[in-house]
């Protein structure tokens, strides 16, 4: 009886995070920059039947190198959901990471109550919410999965090693942060050594096929990268301007969520003080995630998102030595309000600030209708074969929407030149001098210029636009268009 009403309130848990996120996600008909990436191509999929490995849009026409197995999960829903896939699916593998995150907290301390507690936690993580919102991200399903992996991997037996093999090879197919996973278990392997702690000789075959089997299939997608960058590959070819700039650490701990970091925190330092081996397993998971954002191996939000779980999860250890010292003292009758405290910690620093960033990227990150229009008009009336310039973070929404070819966009493997294209962009978008943005303009051969308002708000006006013997003005709302005629 316990265990149903166990499983009654998981459900409910699930279900409020899954409406919460679809709440949000369905307030815009549109997506995200990303996620008109993950959209093309789906719909290419779905009228094909095969992946896009060449984008004739992107960088006016690139090879692109990438695992198509989430956009062919989502092209199979997209059959049934249509677009609504790209929101729904999503946030229903994202929301299931409070069952997984139920199961490990079960695992750390064996109190039902308190993983259902987790498990609440998990669903309302700031930079895990927003997401699985409006981005269609791969990593709404491979957070969940790479945490199952870590369930499976704490109490591994020969059962369990079947399932761990076929999910691990899943990842590896599915993103290549499954490098992340197999870095997190030669962490925890170094750990444990240091500790003196055996792990077992089963562990460590299933550690060794993991990690062999991630980075021979990672090299099979990726060989031409590998081939063409060496090791450099592991940069993923990004921009140099972007690569050494500082991303801003008090707002990234603010998506986390501060009870998220203390109480995660304080988990991992005793757990490993304590020898405690689910602990060290979890703190390998995040000494990997640490080591590759002080690299710059992983790009901050990604990192934090991995880590974000990872704290939570260690954070039932936290509240269990709390709740079984409480048992100790003289105020076990005050152990409602104790509850009730945490709670409402939960709600402040987790729910509030998924729900406010939650509105703020949608409010901020989607286009709005009258920029779907303007691209809409210049599918349907400029000529095929036109380039159109756009900021970089506008490049996906160009070439899926305008169906136009772009200068850059953030998909940077395999792209042309992307420091120069970089610094010549942002170069065009804030130079006054129209002499150095016509250079820019016959470099690139561009036909339209896109000026979004926060392109505006960033540089100033654009004066050299002001041309008309050069620039015909098409739009002069928010977003600017303008025609490049001489």
């Amino acid at each position: 009886m316990q265990i149903r009403r166990s499983y009654r309130i998981l459900i409910a848990v699930f279900l409020l995070a899954l409406f919460a996120r679809l709440y949000f996600s369905f307030q815009t008909p549109y997506l995200d920059n990303p996620g008109y990436l993950i959209k093309r191509y789906t719909e290419n999929i779905l009228d094909t039947g095969r992946p896009l490995f060449y984008d004739q849009l992107s960088y006016n026409g690139r090879e692109v190198l990438y695992s198509p197995l989430w956009h062919y999960i989502l092209s199979v829903f997209s059959i049934v959901f249509g677009n609504a896939a790209l929101k729904l699916i999503p946030a229903i593998f994202s929301s299931l990471l409070v069952f997984v995150v139920y199961l490990l907290s079960k695992k750390i301390v064996d109190n039902d109550e308190l993983a259902l507690f987790i498990a609440l936690m998990s669903g309302f993580i700031p930079v895990v919410f927003i997401n699985s919102l409006i981005s269609a991200s791969v990593y709404s399903l491979a957070i969940p999965i790479m945490f199952y992996l870590i369930y499976l991997f704490m109490e591994l037996d020969e059962k369990k090693a079947g399932r761990f093999v076929a999910f691990s090879f899943f990842l590896s197919l599915l993103h290549p942060v499954s490098i992340l996973f197999s870095l997190g278990l030669l962490a925890y392997y170094f750990l444990s050594s240091s500790e003196n702690m055996k792990i077992g000789s089963l562990k460590e075959e299933v550690m060794i096929f993991n990690f062999i089997s991630t980075f021979f299939i990672q090299f099979l997608i990726y060989k031409k990268a590998f081939l063409e960058y060496g090791l450099s590959v592991i940069w993923h070819n990004v921009p140099t301007q972007i690569l050494g700039s500082d991303f801003d650490i008090f707002a990234i701990l603010y998506m986390i969520g501060a009870l998220t970091l203390v109480f995660g925190l304080v988990g991992i330092t005793t757990g490993v003080i304590k020898k405690k081996d689910r602990i060290l397993l979890l703190s390998g998971f995040a000494l990997a995630t640490l080591i590759l954002l002080w690299l710059r191996l992983l790009e901050p939000g990604i990192g934090m998102m991995f880590l974000s779980v990872a704290l939570v999860v260690s954070s039932a250890y936290t509240l269990n030595i709390f709740s079984n010292y409480l048992g100790k003292t003289k105020l076990p009758h005050h152990r409602l309000g104790f509850i009730m405290i945490i709670l409402g910690l939960i709600v402040l620093s987790l729910v509030v600030p998924s729900f406010v960033f939650a509105s703020r990227h949608i409010k901020e990150d989607v286009p709005s209708a009258y920029e779907i229009l303007v691209l809409e008009w210049i599918r349907e009336n400029a000529l095929p074969d036109v380039t159109i310039v756009a900021p970089l973070g506008k490049g996906h929404i160009m070439t899926s929407v305008a169906e136009k070819r772009t200068v850059i966009d953030d998909n940077f493997l395999l792209a042309p030149e992307t420091s120069e294209r970089y610094n010549d962009i942002e170069k065009l978008y804030s130079t006054k001098s129209e002499v150095e943005a016509l250079e820019i303009i016959a470099k690139y051969n561009i036909d339209y210029v896109f000026i979004p308002i926060e392109t505006e708000l960033e540089h100033g006006r654009l004066k050299w636009i002001d041309d008309e013997s050069c620039f015909k003005g098409i739009f002069f709302g928010t977003p600017k268009v303008y025609q490049v005629v001489c």
